[in-house]
């Protein structure tokens, strides 16, 4: 049973004076004071806002669809933000003056259609993107994610809201449950982290969330090889490599191999497919879509894994 409590509030104590300066993407940015009205764009970067309980200060939240969530977590709290599905253009964000920007994706800051940081920064406005995320999602990353790099993104952005003592909290209770979850012993299996698409898949590569949580569980990701966080791949290179379990993704988006279900009909009921020896023994892993990029959330993920491996090692063999 998953112990993980919500995190209650804790009133920021003069931990960290602004203004604040923090490296970032190999370059140091100085925050001036703690945000009050900051766009969050990604669910990772949400869930981390959240989880945190800064989520009255999201006057948009970007890329976010609570209601596609499939299991939110237990800090999901409703936003009185609005729901945009873009990026802001510089107009936008000129009138609208918001004072930060918590970018989950890469896209944010090196689009034509927006801002970079550097000229964020001449408006004053404080940007920040989640590390792991700063050579772009198909770019090779510089290290694989770990709990440890998702703990310091937390105390990150608490130090720039100036409320360390509730990351310090968080941080133990996440540490708390990845240790209970590593407590559980499973045999090594080889696993696919099928994120979506039927025609070309999504899966997932060398240098995510989901590499990590393979790698804790003992496991092997079939394309651990591959230095894009989401390479396509084509189903005659999987059925070749043939995994033991299928981890899927459950969006709700509504696309052909968005949901789980979706996902499933279509590798029972693909020729290719249906010989694999996971889909022979139904060895479905199913997570929310928004398990399968790293954040607070991660460690949630980790449960979930964990406790469906469990259920199918206790099968009679």
């Amino acid at each position: 049973m998953l112990r993980l409590a919500i995190l209650p509030l804790l009133v920021a104590c003069n931990s960290f004076a602004h203004p604040v300066t923090l490296e970032n993407c190999g370059k140091r940015w100085t925050f001036a004071h703690p945000p009050k009205r900051a766009i969050a764009y990604m669910p990772t970067a949400i869930e981390n806002m959240l989880a945190l309980h800064l989520g009255d200060s999201i006057i948009s939240a970007v890329g976010y669809r609570p209601d596609e969530d499939t299991a939110p977590s237990p800090w999901a709290a409703p936003l009185k933000a609005q729901l945009d599905d873009a990026a802001w253009s510089g107009e936008a964000l000129l009138a609208s003056r918001p004072d930060f920007i918590y970018s989950g994706s890469y896209y944010w800051f090196n689009s034509p259609e927006t801002a970079n940081r550097e000229r964020l920064e001449e408006w004053r406005i404080g940007s920040w993107l989640i590390e792991s995320m700063c050579n772009g999602q198909q770019g090779a990353t510089p290290a694989p994610v770990t709990f440890e790099g998702i703990y310091d993104e937390l105390r990150n952005l608490a130090r720039i809201y100036d409320v360390a003592p509730r990351a310090d909290a968080l941080i133990t209770r996440l540490k708390a449950q990845v240790a209970a979850d590593t407590r559980v012993k499973l045999p090594p299996k080889t696993l696919m982290w099928w994120y979506s698409n039927t025609a070309t898949p999504y899966v997932a590569g060398g240098y995510g969330a989901s590499e990590l949580l393979t790698q804790t569980i003992g496991s092997k990701n079939i394309f651990d090889g591959y230095r894009e966080l989401w390479p396509a791949m084509n189903w005659e290179v999987i059925a070749v490599l043939d995994p033991d379990f299928l981890v899927l993704g459950d969006l709700n988006r509504g696309g052909p191999g968005d949901s789980a279900k979706s996902k499933i009909e279509f590798l029972e009921h693909n020729p290719l497919t249906a010989s694999m020896k996971a889909v022979k023994a139904r060895h479905y892993i199913i997570l929310p879509g928004y398990d399968m990029d790293a954040s607070a959330r991660s460690v949630l993920a980790l449960h979930r894994l964990v406790t469906q491996m469990q259920s199918f090692t206790k099968e009679p063999q």
